[in-house]
């Protein structure tokens, strides 16, 4: 957020500065004040709108294509979720698609994580985490991501429907 407003302030200070130099050339018998102020308001619209503009471009969705095809997300059940990378929690969503699992993750300062998708053929194993209301979820790489949801029972047995885990007594 503070990013974004320093941007904001840096253009506007910028077509500020220029607008008045323009101005006050192209119109010399005006008064520089009165340059200066249809300058700085006529900077600050573009300012917003130029920010408005780079902060929607930026939260375009970053796909992987599936095999289905682009991913529609509002199409398939899912529901908010936190993936444990490292030391950090990424926001996002939590999606079950037909042939696989997919996280979403929302947009964080300025960085822009790619969707996380796990094939259910390749899960191993479903289990709670270390938290109430943390699960792992386990690929056959050896792989485990850790993700913070609500009603982890439910999501525990549905991903282990869908994985075909739920026939099977898994080893933890």
């Amino acid at each position: 957020m503070l990013a974004k407003f320093l941007i904001f302030c840096l253009i506007w200070l910028l077509l500020t500065a220029f607008g008045t130099f323009m101005g006050y050339g192209l119109y010399p018998d005006v008064p520089l004040f009165t340059i200066g102020v249809a300058a700085c308001l006529i900077s600050w619209i573009i300012a917003i709108i130029f920010t408005v503009l780079r902060s929607v471009t930026k939260d375009e969705i970053n796909t992987q294509k599936l095999e289905s095809g682009d991913p529609d997300y509002s199409a398939y059940p899912g529901d908010v979720a936190n993936h444990a990378i490292g030391n950090e929690d990424f926001g996002g969503k939590l999606y079950f698609f037909p042939e696989s699992l997919v996280f979403h993750p929302l947009p964080k300062d300025d960085i822009q994580l790619r969707d996380w998708t796990i094939r259910y053929k390749d899960i191993k194993n479903v289990r709670q985490g270390p938290a109430i209301n943390k699960i792992i979820i386990e690929s056959k790489d050896g792989i485990a991501d850790v993700f913070a949801v609500h009603n982890k029972d439910k999501w525990i047995s549905r991903i282990k429907a869908k994985a075909g885990l739920d026939k099977k007594t898994p080893a933890e």
